[in-house]
């Protein structure tokens, strides 16, 4: 359709440009005709979100890999959730506060909704709702994105990744343990050297607040945000302002576990069992193998949130320097607040993008997956055996591709050599009707001829390598001119 240019209405602050219609006179009457749309650059994406990659993509697969691979090695089962939710879920969970940190909407039925901001809740009202018959413990996991209205920041965005660990109805202590070994072996399993988590229980505190919940949460907010002007008029409007003194040593002390016994001094014999606890935590992770070097027990974790019970953990790679935190979690309860029974729960997340940055600075990502053979077909009488081939190699296994522009030979090499493949399958109709293939090794330039036959085996075996006689290939390929006029 022809527009001329005086009917064009390009809107720059959009993205979209809107084309009048020519056929339609001003004297002509018609109730409804349609709008044309011309796609243009102007698009961008929301701010705090990614595009991702085949090379970014290649390096998240991994993480979450290998956070799967020990997961499922551990007994975890793979459980998913819808990306929204009832917004009621997340305020029951949070408190109404939470609203302005999610992205909420009403739908078009009037239901008051909002994309999950962690995993969570969702797995528990998941639980309450059909899978509280299940045999105890249940150990779920979950990976997917997630969505927070904060402001952005390097590693922190408003859509993201996370990886989740649950377990729903083991004893405390050993379930404590397990998703420590796991948080903690997943950050080794993807490759990292600096690791550390730091442990905490926020059962001491609780204990030793004299308070009711309402104003505990507030103290420990304050505590964990490091708000000491809020911490002190808190304590003095609660009649309690000599605590500030021991509370802020308290949360200052951060090591091995000799640590546990100058924290019980602070606290005057308060919180001797949550204490004892921690020191059967560090027993537990010695006979997991995990190492003391990994983690220390810290204090000042407190993730002031009311649902928190007892241990508490925060997991750092220390190279990412200010962003150092990754992930954590801790003993909850929250089962109850969905409307089920009392039940003991352990769970942790990880953020995807904080361990690739981390795996990115320990050079601890694997390449991707590189391309084990891309087919050329030589001539029109070649196509239909190409395909052929390449569904062979498909079948056995191999990653492989082939020419769907259309390219000469040469120009297919240089294709081929562009997106990394480690061999060129060539298949001029001679070579086709001799039963054979022209195999190139993409790395070396080594060419030789290969039975059809043989084909898979040959990519799959180590490469050939050039021996000192071997003058440097042409780059013509096997089926060209060139190459069939030298074979005469």
């Amino acid at each position: 359709m022809n527009v001329s240019p005086s009917r064009k209405r390009l809107h720059l602050s959009t993205a979209i440009t809107s084309l009048d219609h020519p056929s339609i006179g001003r004297s002509q009457k018609r109730l409804w005709w349609p709008t044309l749309y011309a796609a243009s650059p102007m698009f961008e994406r929301p701010r705090g979100t990614n595009d991702w990659g085949p090379e970014d993509m290649a390096k998240r697969r991994f993480v979450e890999s290998r956070f799967i691979q020990l997961a499922e090695s551990f007994g975890f089962r793979e459980v998913s959730t819808p990306t929204f939710e009832s917004l009621e879920l997340f305020t029951a969970k949070s408190g109404p506060a939470i609203v302005r940190e999610l992205y909420a909407f009403r739908d078009q039925g009037g239901r008051d909704l909002a994309l999950r901001p962690e995993f969570t809740a969702s797995i528990l009202r998941f639980y309450v709702s059909d899978l509280r018959s299940r045999p105890k413990p249940l150990k779920l996991y979950s990976t997917g994105n997630v969505f927070r209205y904060e402001e952005p920041q390097k590693g922190r965005y408003r859509e993201f990744s996370q990886v989740n660990a649950e377990i729903i109805g083991g004893a405390p202590l050993a379930s404590d343990g397990e998703a420590l070994a796991l948080g903690i072996g997943t950050m080794r399993a993807i490759g990292l050297k600096q690791v550390k988590a730091r442990i905490g229980n926020i059962g001491i505190l609780r204990g030793f607040l004299p308070f009711p919940p309402a104003d505990q949460a507030v103290v420990l907010h304050s505590l964990d945000k490091r708000n000491f002007p809020m911490l002190d008029a808190e304590l003095g409007r609660l009649g309690r302002p000599d605590l500030a003194r021991p509370l802020r040593e308290l949360i200052e002390l951060s090591g091995d576990v000799s640590v546990l016994d100058k924290a019980a001094k602070i606290l005057a014999g308060a919180g001797s069992a949550g204490f004892e606890y921690l020191q059967k935590i560090a027993d537990l992770l010695d006979a997991y193998g995990v190492s003391r070097k990994d983690y220390a027990f810290d204090m000042g974790v407190v993730r002031g949130l009311d649902y928190y019970t007892g241990m508490v953990f925060e997991i750092d790679s220390p190279n990412l320097g200010a962003e150092k935190q990754v992930g954590g979690g801790g003993a909850y309860n929250l089962v109850e607040v969905f409307g089920g029974e009392r039940i003991a729960q352990t769970g942790f997340a990880l953020g995807v993008d904080r361990l690739v940055m981390a795996a990115e600075a320990e050079k601890a990502t694997e390449p991707p997956r590189s391309l084990d053979a891309y087919v050329v077909p030589i001539g029109e009488g070649a196509q239909r055996k190409s395909i052929e081939v390449l569904t062979s190699l498909r079948a056995a296994g191999l990653a492989a591709d082939i020419d769907l522009v259309g390219r000469g030979p040469s120009k297919n090499l240089d294709y081929a050599n562009a997106i990394g493949t480690r061999y060129a399958v060539l298949l001029g109709e001679k070579e086709l009707k001799a039963g054979k293939a022209a195999l190139r090794d993409m790395a070396s330039g080594v060419q030789r001829e290969v039975a059809l036959a043989d084909l898979v085996d040959a990519i799959r075996s180590p490469p050939v390598t050039r021996g000192p006689e071997s003058a440097k290939p042409k780059r013509r390929a096997a089926g060209t001119r060139a190459a069939r006029a030298r074979r005469r």
